[in-house]
């Protein structure tokens, strides 16, 4: 298993601009550049989980084709966290219309659109049919009972697509939602993997990526 990214780059934080970050994007980046972080990929919510979360339009999207960091020397990549919809492999990769240069596939249990006993083969189709644009493969082992890892483990590595160690769920008050089986599973079959945060808040910026490295430490996987 490779490892993508280091601890100074993240590419999976949320912003207050486009969904449910509590930071704006010119906070994160600022906070990031005080961390000596490298890297941000803003992967904020699809419009199909803003629409069923309700949350209100605020930033318009296509101003960040203008926007540029004067802040630090972080890069920053405007991302989107795309949905799966459905079992035929449907996403939602875009904010407003507008598609992000990195894209992370997840599943979210209140926009999935059919039974979850279809989750296996949904994530097969989406990734035989959009392997193109998914960059990596979010959190699947977060509220994954209905899922059949190696299988997906096993699609996603024929067209060489990451995983996620979405570090945001190892911490206790959200670890009752991880099957650490499938997770350890996931680790052990992935090719490859990115260490991200999940950030919702600055505090989470700056630690959770320490508890994915140290959690991958304690588990063997790395020295």
């Amino acid at each position: 298993m490779k490892i993508l990214n280091t601890e100074k780059e993240d590419y999976h934080v949320h912003s207050f601009n486009y969904s449910d970050g509590i930071s704006t994007v010119n906070e994160m980046v600022r906070f990031a550049g005080e961390l000596g972080m490298k890297k941000l990929v803003f992967a904020d919510h699809s419009q199909a989980a803003l629409q069923r979360a309700g949350y209100p339009r605020k930033t318009g999207r296509t101003i960040i084709r203008r926007w540029r960091n004067v802040l630090n020397d972080v890069e920053v990549v405007f991302g989107v966290e795309a949905d799966l919809l459905n079992e035929e492999g449907d996403v939602c990769e875009h904010i407003q219309g507008v598609r992000g240069d990195f894209i992370i596939l997840s599943y979210h249990k209140n926009v999935y659109d059919d039974n979850k006993k279809t989750l296996t083969q949904a994530f097969i189709n989406a990734i035989e049919r959009h392997h193109e644009i998914i960059d990596t493969i979010g959190h699947l082992f977060v509220d994954c009972e209905d899922i059949d890892v190696l299988k997906v483990v096993e699609t996603a590595n024929k067209y060489n697509i990451p995983f996620e160690l979405n570090c945001a769920y190892l911490v206790p008050n959200r670890v009752d939602r991880v099957d650490m089986d499938k997770l350890r599973l996931m680790l052990s079959k992935a090719k490859s993997i990115y260490v991200n945060s999940d950030a919702h808040t600055l505090a989470e910026l700056r630690d959770l990526r320490k508890k994915g490295f140290e959690f991958l430490k304690e588990e063997g996987f790395i020295k």
